[in-house]
């Protein structure tokens, strides 16, 4: 397995696989004015992945639960919506294959609502970026890789410099397989 280094600038790839194929989903770290206007919802579900004994494998998968019951025992959960979940959206952007052959980028919410991603997927996704904002943002810098490693290992998620024009632009270009309609023939020689 790759090793995975990541600082505060760099952005989380994913890939999630659809119905009609697979799509990328791209992920910015949040700011550090957003952090500080959030910091004790994001520090308390993160410190909730650990004291749960959940670590870097689970925690991505529950991230944006354990999120919102943090924030509603705060009694800041429609602040939180309101800032950092709608940051980390903002920040959020899917690339899937486009009706030209080629990709078209959007934001997350945009590609749930035109179903591109459905709602299962959608939250697997949303959990996992939730951990990934939550990671970057309270991680020391050299415990990021083992942070990361959940992300890694289960989601086969990376962390790149590019953000996502550039990481579209480094995508292969699509060509769809053309077909005959005629099915093939299996040859057994004996």
């Amino acid at each position: 397995m790759a090793e995975v280094k990541l600082n505060r600038k760099l952005n989380l790839v994913m890939s999630v696989e659809t119905g009609d194929g697979n799509i990328f989903v791209h992920s910015q770290p949040i700011s550090r004015e957003v952090f500080e206007d959030n910091f004790l919802p994001i520090s308390r579900a993160f410190t909730a992945v650990y004291t749960n004994g959940l670590g870097p494998v689970t925690g991505p998968r529950v991230a944006a639960l354990l999120l919102k019951q943090e924030a509603m025992s705060l009694g800041v959960w429609e602040r939180t919506q309101q800032s950092l979940m709608a940051e980390i959206y903002r920040l959020t952007n899917v690339i899937a294959p486009s009706q030209n052959n080629g990709w078209e980028q959007m934001p997350f919410d945009v590609a749930r609502k035109r179903g591109i991603i459905d709602d299962e997927a959608a939250a697997e996704v949303e959990n996992c970026i939730v951990y990934f904002t939550c990671a970057s943002s309270i991680h020391l810098k050299q415990e990021l890789t083992i942070a990361m490693e959940g992300l890694s290992t289960l989601w086969g998620a990376q962390t790149i410099s590019l953000n996502v024009t550039e990481y579209m632009n480094s995508l292969r270009t699509l060509t769809r397989e053309e077909t005959t309609g005629e099915k093939q023939k299996t040859v057994v020689s004996q």
